[in-house]
């Protein structure tokens, strides 16, 4: 089996005949083997979608015993799944038709542990890439930005990844408050030396529904809280690195209204505050403000 498409269901039946039809569609024109595994992760309903309309690929539905959230459904799916490389896709993603055939033929290419793919994003009706130019894109697979902005992609659906490449730490321990175990799988691979190429076709498609919980600062701070600590009781992570990620959260949540406090945290930040403008004045081509 060469891809494993794993995808958390929580209520989304009203997702799954659009879904299974994308697929249809990205499958045929894939040179390569596909399994989709679907984790229902609200047990208490199930899944339905109309199955005449797959062909090519198997469907297989895993069931959650409990709601246990999006990393550790997708654990779920991951330990069900045998594909060579894995995709995590959520239940409202779109991925264009030559998405699987790209992506998987980037990765066989490079050898690489992900390929990243560009994109779009859509709110409001309005798309635009995810990564203006190639140069954001590359930009975007080298480790430190993730340690001096922020989390470059916007979810896991733009990569394909090796299976083998995925950390037992990142397994073995999930995040319970959804919206940031991307982003930890992210810096454990990173840690683990991970190889991140582009694949600079647009792949993938997000869209803004207005309940996404990036968009949710609360449960988005939980979930970054729950993650440095994840990260804190990791044996081969740095010590001085999480204490900076931190730091550089931290700082980045200081209320910019308050002119006095801002000032005297980029006092205290001022590596950060420099390398963070000279970001937005010369590599700004990425549109996650």
């Amino acid at each position: 089996m060469d891809i494993s498409v794993i995808t958390p269901v929580y209520h989304g039946n009203k997702y799954l005949n659009h879904y299974m039809k994308m697929m249809n569609t990205a499958v045929a024109f894939c040179a390569g083997s596909v399994e989709v595994i679907l984790v229902n992760d609200s047990p208490s309903v199930d899944i339905e979608y109309d199955k005449s309309i797959i062909y090519g690929y198997e469907v297989r539905i895993v069931n959650n015993e409990r709601n246990s959230g999006i990393h550790a459904s997708r654990v779920h799916g991951l330990r069900e799944s045998r594909g060579r490389y894995i995709l995590f896709l959520d239940q409202d993603d779109f991925i264009s038709k030559s998405c699987l055939h790209s992506q998987l033929a980037t990765i066989r290419e490079s050898d690489a542990d992900v390929v990243l793919g560009n994109g779009f994003f859509e709110i409001n009706g309005k798309r635009e890439k995810i990564f203006a130019n190639d140069f954001s894109q590359k930009f975007a697979t080298g480790e430190w930005i993730y340690r001096w902005v922020r989390d470059f992609i916007v979810s896991p659906g733009q990569c394909l990844i090796k299976k083998t490449s995925i950390p037992e730490y990142w397994i073995e321990n999930t995040i319970k408050n959804n919206g940031t175990d991307d982003y930890l799988l992210w810096l454990l691979m990173f840690n683990r030396g991970m190889k991140m190429v582009c694949n600079y076709n647009c792949v993938y498609l997000h869209r803004d529904t207005g309940v996404n919980i990036s968009a949710d600062d609360e449960k988005m701070s939980k979930s970054t809280e729950e993650m440095l600590n994840l990260l804190e009781k990791c044996e081969n992570y740095s010590k001085d690195t999480i204490r900076f990620i931190r730091r550089r959260i931290e700082y980045k949540k200081t209320d910019r209204k308050n002119k006095k406090l801002f000032l005297l945290q980029s006092v205290r930040n001022i590596d950060i505050l420099a390398v963070n403008l000279l970001y937005r004045l010369l590599w700004r081509g990425c549109i996650i403000k």
